[in-house]
């Protein structure tokens, strides 16, 4: 159906990319927000605060572009009422990820790559962990699959507060976290 001025609707096809952009938004904040044993990330640390930003500033955008056409009112008001609600959490959540955000060419100081195994598909990578001057070091092993585009699949395997230096060594079933000649841990791969 094609937009006629006056008309109140738009084309299906955008219709369903707003709805499809809006699934992978909250998608991807429920995954984040649940433990799940898998998440998705991108390989550059600096793009994966940037699409937090922008997903928390696209969901009342499309919350109202999805609900302005529509020809009852009650209906509308209810849509737009939600995004106006959802705007102020948004915008907060968005300020946040982008004032943390490293610029797009540096590291991410708060999980810094210090050991690298290759297994088959999979890489475990062990990171040290830094939160800021209220708390400890830790490490934190994660087993990641790189997928296309610089995507990639990221499962966390073990964790130590109060650590900063370890390093990774493959045996015949198990990736080890060893820290000065002592297995700290022993992970089943």
């Amino acid at each position: 159906m094609k937009t006629t001025p006056g008309s109140r609707s738009f084309n299906q096809p955008a219709r369903l990319v707003a709805i499809l952009a809006l699934t992978l938004i909250l998608g991807s904040f429920l995954q984040a927000t649940f433990d799940w044993p898998y998440r998705l990330r991108l390989a550059n640390p600096a793009a994966n605060y940037w699409v937090v930003a922008i997903g928390a500033l696209l969901v009342p955008v499309i919350l109202l572009w999805l609900f302005l056409p529509l020809a009852r009112q009650w209906v509308r008001r209810t849509g737009m009422t939600i995004a106006f609600l959802l705007a102020v959490p948004c915008l907060l959540i968005s300020n946040c990820a982008a004032l943390e955000a490293p610029s797009l060419g540096s590291s991410d100081s708060s999980y810094e790559l210090i050991s690298e195994v290759q297994t088959g598909s999979s890489a475990f990578r062990l990171y040290r962990t830094n939160c800021g001057a209220t708390c400890a070091f830790g490490l934190d092993l994660r087993e990641e699959r790189d997928l296309f585009g610089g995507l990639k699949v990221v499962s966390s395997k073990w964790g130590m507060y109060r650590a900063s230096a370890g390093e990774l060594r493959l045996d015949q079933a198990s990736v080890l976290v060893v820290e000065g000649g002592l297995i700290v841990a022993r992970i089943p791969r």
